[in-house]
């Protein structure tokens, strides 16, 4: 019998960043797993609306109302839509794509792996589903659309990981 595939549930953050270039979420679906994005995190995306979804092979995720209820309870820093976000990942055993910090940390506590947006072009690149010239491009338009979250460090370490340098790092600042 096949192995299932592995479900990933992607933030906010990480959908307007690969905006530049959706066809890296395509690819992924097709690659990496079953990928999805809570309809109330969708709606949070300009440009990108349940037919995108579609098209690109994410699904997008319903939550269920004692999903909603609880995620209104205050944890931490999270927002009622991050703490949905993390309910659902621990609800479908899923990889939390984030860049969001606390809500990273906060999956952490929980046992939930978390992956950084950059990291699904990692894996592609590593399974030689996306050129490794493309994934540098793209992560430069990243940061040039988003320079304060995906700082040009953040690339250029990003950079040395697909060149097989080690892994992305995200230094804490001081």
């Amino acid at each position: 019998m096949p192995e299932p595939k592995k479900w990933m549930i992607l933030d906010a953050n990480v959908l307007i960043d690969y905006l530049v270039d959706i066809s890296v979420i395509k690819i992924a679906c097709r690659h990496l797993g079953e990928i999805g994005v809570p309809s109330t995190i969708l709606a949070e995306v300009e440009g990108l609306d349940e037919l995108d979804c579609k098209r690109i092979g994410l699904h997008v995720i319903e939550p269920e109302l004692s999903q909603l209820r609880e995620s209104i309870n205050k944890r931490g820093k999270l927002s009622a839509k991050d703490h949905l976000c993390l309910i659902l990942c621990r609800e479908k055993e899923a990889i939390c794509v984030t860049n969001d910090k606390p809500l990273r940390k906060a999956c952490q506590q929980d046992g939930i792996k978390v992956l950084w947006g950059l990291e699904i072009m990692k894996e592609l690149v590593a399974q030689k589903k996306l050129a490794l010239n493309d994934a540098i491009s793209i992560a430069e338009n990243i940061h040039q659309k988003n320079p304060f979250h995906i700082p040009l460090k953040l690339v250029q370490r990003f950079e040395q990981t697909v060149r097989g340098q080690g892994n992305i790092k995200i230094k804490k600042k001081k």
